[in-house]
Order: C-alpha cells, then sequence, then structure tokens
C-alpha cells in the first residue's frame, strides 16, 4: 500500500479543518472506492463525501478511473451560487 494525500476543497475543509487529508491506497483503488474509503475512515463526513467528485491531475475522474499514488487527487464539493 502507498499513501496519497487527497486536497479538499471549501465546505470539506472547513468540515475537515484541515487542507489535506492522508488516505493508505491499494493498487488498482478507484476513484468510487477512494470515496468509500474515506466515508470508513471519516464517518462523520460520509455525507459530504456522498456528493462529492474526485478530481486526478486537474480533471474529474470518473467512478471506475484508476488512482495512482503519485496523482495529484482532490475532493470538490458540490457548488451552488448566484
Amino acid at each position: 500500500m502507498s499513501s496519497i494525500r487527497i486536497r479538499l476543497f471549501a465546505v470539506l475543509r472547513d468540515r475537515f479543518g484541515a487542507e489535506f487529508v492522508a488516505l493508505d491506497l491499494a493498487p488498482g483503488t478507484t476513484a468510487r472506492a477512494l470515496l468509500q474509503r474515506l466515508a470508513v475512515q471519516y464517518p462523520d463526513h460520509a455525507r459530504h463525501l456522498s456528493t462529492c467528485r474526485v478530481a486526478v491531475n486537474h480533471r474529474f475522474a470518473s467512478d471506475t478511473e484508476v488512482v495512482a499514488p503519485e496523482d495529484e487527487v482532490a475532493l470538490i464539493p458540490p457548488v451552488s451560487g448566484g
């Protein structure tokens, strides 16, 4: 397993009280699995994580995209504006 650093934005940054979280990443982990693992690791934030998109290397990832330890990963919560 490798550790990956995940950048948090907006409400997630506020709720976690941090810009980044770390996660041990098994080979072949998908974007969807990454979110599911984070929800298990941080159950108090699972509701907010379930609505996020995963960005890998500055673009939105599909649920089935495999995340590698060297990737730049970010969680993007839904945004409303006016």
